[in-house]
């Protein structure tokens, strides 16, 4: 048996005690204690995020519209694909929507679902849900209070220069530029 699928059954079976030590407005820090027969017990900290979507808008130009925000925890502005968290209970197709509209100010006439990755699958639950914008209309929706975005549309050979020179250094951005330029490679 391959050893992840060991692990796997183990997991199935193990003995989990979890409690929350940390509850924020997004999500909460949980603390699982795993025991596993015949194994010493490990103590894991979990990230338990309700999960987001990434939307990669394309203009009737062709143009990948992207945003520059400040974000606190990288302690600049960044350059990356509209995002954003569910809400509770919300429908993943609703949020794109709505994030799409409160971030670039259009709305999508098509989302094609483009798959999706976890963002830090050793700690973190967070499940991100990608999105082709197509058929963008304007149509804005008033931004978060503490949001201040700047548009930028820019092709995709522009983009994947900006990648390689470090300028773009998002993950999901990263992730969600390269599957849409495979996407356009089989069309």
């Amino acid at each position: 048996m391959e050893k992840s699928k060991q692990q796997e059954a183990q997991e199935k079976t193990a003995k989990v005690q979890s409690r929350v030590v940390h509850t924020s407005r997004v999500f909460f820090l949980r603390e699982d204690t795993v025991q596993i027969a015949g194994r010493p017990t490990k103590t894991w900290d979990i990230i338990v995020h309700p999960g987001a979507v990434v939307i990669i808008p394309v203009n009737d130009r062709g143009e990948l519209l992207l945003v520059k925000q400040w974000r606190r925890a990288a302690a600049q502005v960044v350059i990356e694909l509209p995002a954003g968290t569910l809400e509770e209970d919300e429908p993943i197709f609703t949020c794109a929507q709505r994030e799409l509209q409160e971030e670039t100010g259009y709305l999508a006439k098509e989302l094609i679902p483009f798959g999706g990755c976890y963002t830090i699958p050793g700690y973190c639950t967070e499940y991100l849900h990608f999105f082709l914008a197509l058929g963008l209309q304007h149509s804005p929706l008033p931004p978060d209070e503490d949001e201040q975005i700047d548009l930028v549309a820019i092709s995709l050979d522009k983009a994947l220069e900006m990648i390689d020179n470090g300028l773009i250094n998002d993950a999901k951005t990263i992730a969600g530029i390269l599957r849409y330029e495979r996407w356009l490679k089989k069309q």
